[in-house]
């Protein structure tokens, strides 16, 4: 059956080789003054295939050169997932000429090998990655000018705005810290919207403490309110007498948990603390034993610190001990004790006497948590 197919295929092409040939017209093509008479069929048939063959020809090429660099940045990958830094960065280094974006992983692993000098030599979409590092490292101001770099390339350039913000929040520029916040929820993906709201409401809580105005804290409150925010907008009511107001919210905070991180964040406001003392008291059987004393002694109430002696941790007995002492030594105790009891710790270990937003050792927020056993002196 085969061998049938095949002589019914040859019998075709010869009958159409046959007719082509007896109605070919003949064309006369002219070639450095050589004049020549070519069938039209030829002519065409040449035609077609140089047009097929030239982008087909070109479109190997560019699929070649493409599969050499996918190749380049397999093993760069490769390398680096192996430890070996230097052989990663070279293969990455020569993808990421071509590969632009592969530039970003090129400076991490430059920063990894501690070659800081080099990273200021990167632009484009690496810039935005380089700054992050020199904000890591400490410094501001080149990191500034990384990060301005990476928005003139692209203006909506997420990681560059992020890193803007946490560079003001880091030297407690707060009102510019919102400003670059308010962009990146415009620019965020749904997924850390709620993430960044909370962020923003931190930001305008510092800004009200900075600048005392109003509308911030309201605002706060009502978008995303974290145990920071609680206690801030509990001092703003307690100073404008808002006492009742201040009730229900610290009833809530209550209701929430967030009664040790409250009363932590209002420990330097002894006329807050004052003003709200009843009502503290009041949930005194939900307070831990050791905040309910740092609260009492701030507000010089020895004797009533005393009556929660035995329910104390040390660090916190030792704190009532020479809060009661005259020596001079002692004093110098308690505000050793004070600033070593750091009730504040970051999810990197970094260790905090007072609430901060932004940890400045991992650049994260809201990863500083009360902790729930504190020990003078843990790091």
């Amino acid at each position: 059956m085969s061998i049938i197919k095949l002589l019914v295929l040859i019998a075709f092409l010869t009958a159409f080789l046959l007719f082509i040939a007896q109605n070919a017209g003949y064309v006369e093509i002219r070639f450095f003054h050589i004049v020549y008479n070519i069938p039209l069929f030829v002519l065409l048939l040449f035609t077609f295939a140089f047009g097929f063959l030239l982008p087909s020809f070109y479109l190997l090429l560019r699929v070649t050169m493409l599969k050499r660099r996918l190749h380049g940045l397999e093993e760069g990958l490769r390398e680096l997932s192996r430890g070996y830094l230097s052989r990663a960065e070279r293969l990455l280094f020569s993808a990421g000429k071509f590969v632009e974006p592969a530039r970003s992983l090129v400076a991490e692993v430059v920063h990894k090998q501690g070659k800081l000098e080099e990273l200021k030599n990167f632009n484009s979409t690496a810039a935005a990655t380089v700054g992050e590092i020199m904000l890591r490292e400490g410094n501001l101001q080149e990191a500034e000018r990384k990060f301005d770099q990476a928005l003139l390339q692209d203006g909506e350039n997420l990681r560059a705005i992020k890193g803007l913000r946490n560079l003001y929040a880091l030297s407690e520029n707060w009102e510019r810290a919102l400003e670059y916040q308010e962009k990146v929820l415009q620019l965020c993906e749904k997924w850390e919207r709620e993430k960044q709201k909370g962020i923003k409401a931190e930001i305008m809580a510092m800004v009200y403490l900075k600048k005392g105005e109003e509308r911030l804290i309201e605002k706060a409150f009502d978008l995303n309110p974290s145990p920071f925010v609680y206690s801030v907008y509990i001092k703003h009511l307690l100073s404008q007498d808002r006492i009742k107001d201040a009730r229900k919210v610290w009833e809530k905070a209550v209701s929430m948990g967030y009664q040790e991180e409250v009363l932590w964040n209002l420990l330097e406001d002894e006329k807050a603390l004052t003003k709200l003392l009843d009502d503290i008291e009041a949930k005194a059987e939900s307070i831990d034993p050791n905040v309910l004393c740092v609260v009492y002694l701030n507000l010089n109430l020895i004797s009533k610190a005393k009556n929660l002696e035995e329910k104390l941790t040390i660090p916190f007995k030792a704190l009532l001990y020479s809060s009661q002492s005259h020596k001079e030594q002692d004093k110098y105790c308690l505000l050793g004790i004070k600033e070593l009891l750091k009730p504040f710790v970051c999810s990197c270990g970094k260790a905090y006497n007072t609430y901060k937003p932004l940890c400045v050792e991992c650049i994260r927020w809201g990863e500083i948590k009360l902790r729930r056993d504190i020990y003078a002196g843990r790091p």
